[in-house]
């Protein structure tokens, strides 16, 4: 049989050609493999990790932030410094017209300072001590010891309260003229200015020159006589309401004066060995006292204050 070798042939070829024929690919798309998160109790036996693509998101441009309208100013106003306060000018009567002081060491009566000046000196209750002193040296001859419980009563009341009873009771008893009798004491010391009336002697003018040179003598023993200088320098002794001014600043004897607001109020006395006269001329506030008449007591306690000041610097 002929006819089947040809056959085989053929079936040689058809086979080689197939095998030179390009496979096809397949046509669906294989699956992603899956993957799996292990449980906190399961272990997985295999995990596969798909990496992640990250894709940065443009940043928002900053919106503009719009400008803040300035608010309106006001034209600052000045605040006022506040001024340091001048210190206050220490109190003098240098040159004052209204206030004034004299004294003069007891070693050296004579040499009297004198600072300030008043327009006016009348002598008021300062007066009593000269009335006292003339009725000690016309009554009892200048000798206290003679005087009676109610002599040295008046005398008492006169000089401590400033009673004006009282000195009138005294100048009522001093024979003849009660003025002449105390010109003679003042004429005795040296004062040839002052001259005394009979009545009203607080009328009288009575200089503080004159007044320290009068302290000066009682002080020591030459008014009357020494036990008459010694029972005055005694009895001068104010009674708590009247010891301001000298009775501030530590003096023993003293004697004020005083009689209204718009006039004089004044003072003698003895400060550390010093004789010394201070007087006001309607200064400060008047404070009526127990007389019933007005003294300024505050401006003579700044008058004294400053003398004791003067007394120390010496």
């Amino acid at each position: 049989m002929r006819a089947t070798p040809l056959l085989v042939v053929l079936c040689a070829l058809l086979a080689a050609c197939g095998a030179e024929q390009p496979v096809a690919a397949p046509t669906s798309t294989p699956a992603a493999p899956s993957v799996t998160s292990a449980s906190p109790t399961t272990t997985a036996t295999s995990t596969t990790t798909s990496p992640k693509v990250t894709t940065a998101k443009p940043k928002p441009k900053p919106r503009p932030t719009p400008a803040a309208t300035p608010a309106p100013t006001r034209p600052a106003t000045p605040r006022p410094r506040a001024s340091t306060p001048a210190a206050p000018r220490a109190f003098t009567v240098k040159g004052s017209t209204r206030n004034a002081i004299a004294f003069a060491p007891l070693s050296n009566p004579g040499a009297v300072t004198l600072e300030g000046s008043v327009p006016s000196q009348h002598a008021w209750s300062t007066s009593k001590v000269l009335v006292v002193a003339a009725h000690l040296d016309t009554v009892v001859d200048g000798d206290p010891s003679k005087l009676t419980a109610s002599q040295r009563s008046l005398v008492t009341r006169a000089l401590t309260a400033s009673d004006g009873d009282a000195v009138v009771a005294l100048r009522n008893q001093i024979p003849g003229s009660p003025g002449a009798a105390i010109n003679r004491v003042l004429r005795s010391i040296g004062d040839t200015r002052t001259s005394a009336p009979d009545t009203s002697q607080g009328l009288m003018q009575w200089t503080i020159r004159e007044q320290v040179r009068f302290m000066a003598a009682l002080s020591s023993g030459r008014v009357v006589s020494r036990a008459a200088s010694s029972y005055l320098l005694s009895s001068m002794r104010p009674i708590s309401a009247h010891r301001w001014g000298l009775g501030r600043i530590g003096a023993g004897a003293f004697k004020g004066g005083w009689l209204r607001a718009s006039t004089e109020t004044r003072q003698m006395g003895i400060v550390d060995g010093y004789a010394v006269a201070i007087i006001t001329y309607a200064q400060g506030p008047a404070v009526v006292q127990t007389d019933g008449d007005a003294a300024h007591v505050q401006q003579m306690n700044r008058i004294a204050a400053y003398l004791d000041k003067r007394l120390a610097a010496q």
